[in-house]
Protein backbone atom coordinates (compact mmCIF):
# COMPACT_ATOMS: atom_id res chain seq x y z
CA UNK A 1 0.00 0.00 0.00
CA UNK A 2 1.36 3.46 -0.95
CA UNK A 3 1.49 6.29 1.55
CA UNK A 4 2.14 9.98 0.93
CA UNK A 5 4.84 11.56 3.13
CA UNK A 6 3.48 14.20 5.49
CA UNK A 7 5.10 17.65 5.43
CA UNK A 8 2.53 20.27 6.51
CA UNK A 9 1.47 21.45 9.97
CA UNK A 10 -0.85 19.40 12.15
CA UNK A 11 0.54 16.20 10.74
CA UNK A 12 -1.84 13.95 12.64
CA UNK A 13 -4.80 15.54 10.85
CA UNK A 14 -3.15 14.76 7.50
CA UNK A 15 -2.65 11.16 8.58
CA UNK A 16 -6.34 10.94 9.47
CA UNK A 17 -7.35 12.45 6.13
CA UNK A 18 -5.23 9.91 4.26
CA UNK A 19 -6.70 6.99 6.18
CA UNK A 20 -10.24 8.24 5.53
CA UNK A 21 -9.28 8.67 1.86
CA UNK A 22 -8.14 5.04 1.80
CA UNK A 23 -11.51 4.04 3.25
CA UNK A 24 -13.36 5.99 0.58
CA UNK A 25 -11.21 4.39 -2.12
CA UNK A 26 -11.90 0.94 -0.62
CA UNK A 27 -8.18 0.43 0.06
CA UNK A 28 -9.22 -0.13 3.68
CA UNK A 29 -12.45 -1.67 4.89
CA UNK A 30 -14.21 -2.59 8.12
CA UNK A 31 -12.30 -5.25 10.02
CA UNK A 32 -8.90 -4.49 8.48
CA UNK A 33 -6.01 -4.35 10.90
CA UNK A 34 -3.75 -1.30 10.60
CA UNK A 35 0.01 -1.59 10.68
CA UNK A 36 1.82 -1.10 13.98
CA UNK A 37 2.49 2.43 15.24
CA UNK A 38 6.15 2.04 14.35
CA UNK A 39 5.35 0.87 10.80
CA UNK A 40 2.73 3.58 10.24
CA UNK A 41 5.21 6.23 11.43
CA UNK A 42 7.75 4.91 8.93
CA UNK A 43 5.22 4.71 6.09
CA UNK A 44 3.86 8.23 6.63
CA UNK A 45 7.25 9.74 7.41
CA UNK A 46 6.19 11.14 10.79
CA UNK A 47 6.93 10.48 14.45
CA UNK A 48 5.20 7.82 16.53
CA UNK A 49 3.57 10.53 18.66
CA UNK A 50 1.88 11.89 15.51
CA UNK A 51 0.52 8.42 14.75
CA UNK A 52 -0.74 8.05 18.33
CA UNK A 53 -2.57 11.40 18.06
CA UNK A 54 -4.08 10.34 14.74
CA UNK A 55 -5.27 7.00 16.11
CA UNK A 56 -6.74 8.75 19.14
CA UNK A 57 -8.65 11.10 16.85
CA UNK A 58 -9.85 8.22 14.66
CA UNK A 59 -10.97 6.34 17.75
CA UNK A 60 -12.89 9.39 19.00
CA UNK A 61 -14.63 9.61 15.62
CA UNK A 62 -15.58 5.94 15.79
CA UNK A 63 -13.50 5.04 12.73
CA UNK A 64 -11.18 2.59 14.49
CA UNK A 65 -11.25 0.49 17.62
CA UNK A 66 -8.16 -0.56 19.51
CA UNK A 67 -7.81 -4.06 20.93
CA UNK A 68 -4.96 -4.17 23.42
CA UNK A 69 -2.48 -6.83 22.50
CA UNK A 70 -4.14 -7.34 19.13
CA UNK A 71 -3.82 -4.03 17.31
CA UNK A 72 -5.95 -1.29 15.75
CA UNK A 73 -8.84 -2.26 13.49
CA UNK A 74 -11.12 -0.35 11.13
CA UNK A 75 -14.63 -0.13 12.54
CA UNK A 76 -17.85 -0.40 10.55
CA UNK A 77 -17.84 3.21 9.40
CA UNK A 78 -19.28 5.12 6.43
CA UNK A 79 -16.35 7.22 5.20
CA UNK A 80 -18.56 9.04 2.69
CA UNK A 81 -20.27 10.81 5.59
CA UNK A 82 -17.14 12.96 6.06
CA UNK A 83 -17.24 15.72 3.46
CA UNK A 84 -15.78 18.75 5.27
CA UNK A 85 -12.17 19.46 6.30
CA UNK A 86 -11.21 17.51 9.41
CA UNK A 87 -9.95 19.94 12.03
CA UNK A 88 -8.98 19.62 15.64
CA UNK A 89 -12.36 20.33 17.19
CA UNK A 90 -14.13 17.83 14.98
CA UNK A 91 -11.76 15.14 16.26
CA UNK A 92 -13.16 15.61 19.75
CA UNK A 93 -15.70 13.12 20.93
CA UNK A 94 -19.24 14.15 20.04
CA UNK A 95 -20.07 14.27 23.73
CA UNK A 96 -17.22 16.75 24.33
CA UNK A 97 -18.55 19.19 21.72
CA UNK A 98 -22.10 18.89 23.05
CA UNK A 99 -20.93 19.52 26.60
CA UNK A 100 -18.80 22.47 25.48
CA UNK A 101 -21.82 24.12 23.85
CA UNK A 102 -23.89 23.48 26.98
CA UNK A 103 -21.17 25.11 29.11
CA UNK A 104 -20.97 28.09 26.75
CA UNK A 105 -24.72 28.64 26.99
CA UNK A 106 -24.61 28.61 30.78
CA UNK A 107 -21.44 30.68 31.12
CA UNK A 108 -21.78 33.23 28.33
CA UNK A 109 -25.49 33.92 28.69
CA UNK A 110 -24.93 34.66 32.36
CA UNK A 111 -21.84 36.73 31.56
CA UNK A 112 -23.60 38.88 28.97
CA UNK A 113 -26.38 39.69 31.45
CA UNK A 114 -23.79 40.96 33.90
CA UNK A 115 -21.90 42.78 31.16
CA UNK A 116 -25.04 44.71 30.23
CA UNK A 117 -25.31 45.83 33.84
CA UNK A 118 -21.66 46.58 34.67
CA UNK A 119 -20.00 47.59 31.38
CA UNK A 120 -17.98 50.79 31.27
CA UNK A 121 -17.35 53.17 28.38
CA UNK A 122 -13.92 51.58 27.95
CA UNK A 123 -15.53 48.14 27.74
CA UNK A 124 -17.83 49.35 24.96
CA UNK A 125 -14.91 50.80 23.01
CA UNK A 126 -13.03 47.49 23.23
CA UNK A 127 -16.03 45.33 22.29
CA UNK A 128 -16.85 47.61 19.37
CA UNK A 129 -13.23 47.37 18.20
CA UNK A 130 -13.45 43.56 18.46
CA UNK A 131 -16.33 43.64 15.96
CA UNK A 132 -14.25 45.84 13.65
CA UNK A 133 -11.39 43.34 13.97
CA UNK A 134 -13.72 40.46 13.08
CA UNK A 135 -14.78 42.26 9.91
CA UNK A 136 -11.18 43.12 9.03
CA UNK A 137 -9.90 39.60 9.71
CA UNK A 138 -12.73 37.86 7.85
CA UNK A 139 -14.30 36.64 11.11
CA UNK A 140 -11.28 34.55 12.06
CA UNK A 141 -11.67 32.42 15.18
CA UNK A 142 -9.25 34.42 17.38
CA UNK A 143 -10.97 37.77 16.85
CA UNK A 144 -14.35 36.06 17.38
CA UNK A 145 -13.14 34.53 20.66
CA UNK A 146 -11.74 37.93 21.72
CA UNK A 147 -15.22 39.42 21.33
CA UNK A 148 -16.66 36.81 23.71
CA UNK A 149 -13.72 37.21 26.10
CA UNK A 150 -14.27 40.98 26.33
CA UNK A 151 -17.94 40.47 27.13
CA UNK A 152 -17.03 38.12 29.98
CA UNK A 153 -14.39 40.61 31.13
CA UNK A 154 -17.10 43.29 31.21
CA UNK A 155 -19.14 41.16 33.61
CA UNK A 156 -16.64 42.11 36.34
CA UNK A 157 -16.73 38.52 37.57
CA UNK A 158 -13.22 37.08 37.80
CA UNK A 159 -14.46 33.54 38.28
CA UNK A 160 -16.42 33.70 35.03
CA UNK A 161 -13.30 34.98 33.28
CA UNK A 162 -11.23 32.10 34.67
CA UNK A 163 -13.86 29.58 33.55
CA UNK A 164 -13.95 31.03 30.04
CA UNK A 165 -10.17 30.97 29.78
CA UNK A 166 -10.11 27.33 30.90
CA UNK A 167 -12.11 26.33 27.82
CA UNK A 168 -10.59 28.92 25.46
CA UNK A 169 -8.66 26.41 23.34
CA UNK A 170 -11.72 24.26 22.71
CA UNK A 171 -13.80 27.38 22.05
CA UNK A 172 -11.40 28.72 19.44
CA UNK A 173 -11.30 25.35 17.68
CA UNK A 174 -15.07 24.93 17.57
CA UNK A 175 -15.54 28.56 16.47
CA UNK A 176 -13.14 27.89 13.60
CA UNK A 177 -14.98 24.75 12.53
CA UNK A 178 -18.38 26.40 12.74
CA UNK A 179 -17.18 29.37 10.71
CA UNK A 180 -15.75 27.15 7.97
CA UNK A 181 -19.32 25.97 7.45
CA UNK A 182 -21.17 29.23 8.11
CA UNK A 183 -18.91 31.41 5.97
CA UNK A 184 -19.40 29.39 2.82
CA UNK A 185 -21.83 32.12 1.72
CA UNK A 186 -21.62 35.92 1.98
CA UNK A 187 -25.16 36.00 3.37
CA UNK A 188 -24.15 33.81 6.31
CA UNK A 189 -21.16 36.07 6.95
CA UNK A 190 -23.44 39.09 7.21
CA UNK A 191 -25.81 37.22 9.53
CA UNK A 192 -22.93 36.28 11.82
CA UNK A 193 -21.71 39.86 12.01
CA UNK A 194 -25.27 40.98 12.72
CA UNK A 195 -25.57 38.52 15.62
CA UNK A 196 -22.49 40.03 17.25
CA UNK A 197 -23.67 43.58 16.64
CA UNK A 198 -27.07 42.86 18.24
CA UNK A 199 -25.34 41.49 21.35
CA UNK A 200 -23.14 44.58 21.51
CA UNK A 201 -26.10 46.94 21.08
CA UNK A 202 -27.99 45.31 23.96
CA UNK A 203 -24.93 45.58 26.20
CA UNK A 204 -24.47 49.24 25.22
CA UNK A 205 -28.13 49.98 25.98
CA UNK A 206 -27.93 48.17 29.32
CA UNK A 207 -30.55 45.57 28.36
CA UNK A 208 -29.43 42.40 30.17
CA UNK A 209 -32.35 40.16 29.15
CA UNK A 210 -32.20 41.29 25.53
CA UNK A 211 -28.45 40.67 25.51
CA UNK A 212 -29.02 37.19 26.94
CA UNK A 213 -31.62 36.44 24.25
CA UNK A 214 -29.27 37.51 21.46
CA UNK A 215 -26.41 35.50 22.96
CA UNK A 216 -28.42 32.27 23.19
CA UNK A 217 -29.60 32.76 19.61
CA UNK A 218 -26.01 33.20 18.48
CA UNK A 219 -24.77 30.12 20.33
CA UNK A 220 -27.65 28.03 19.01
CA UNK A 221 -26.69 29.16 15.51
CA UNK A 222 -23.11 27.96 16.11
CA UNK A 223 -24.41 24.67 17.53
CA UNK A 224 -26.68 24.17 14.52
CA UNK A 225 -23.74 24.57 12.14
CA UNK A 226 -21.91 21.78 13.99
CA UNK A 227 -24.99 19.53 14.19
CA UNK A 228 -23.83 17.08 11.47
CA UNK A 229 -20.97 16.12 13.80
CA UNK A 230 -22.63 16.14 17.22
CA UNK A 231 -26.06 14.58 16.54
Amino acid sequence: MLYEPISSKKNYEKVIEQIISMLKQKKLKAGDRLDSIEQLAKNFGVSRSVIREALSGLKGMGIVHIQHGEGTFIADFNADSISLPITTALLMKKEDIKELMEVRKILEVGAVRLAAQHRTHEDLVQIDQAIVDMKTNQLDEKSDYHFHFLITKSSRNKMLMNLLQSISKMMIETIRDAQEIILESENNKNLLINEHELIFKAIKNKQPEQAATYMIQHLESVEKSLSPYIN
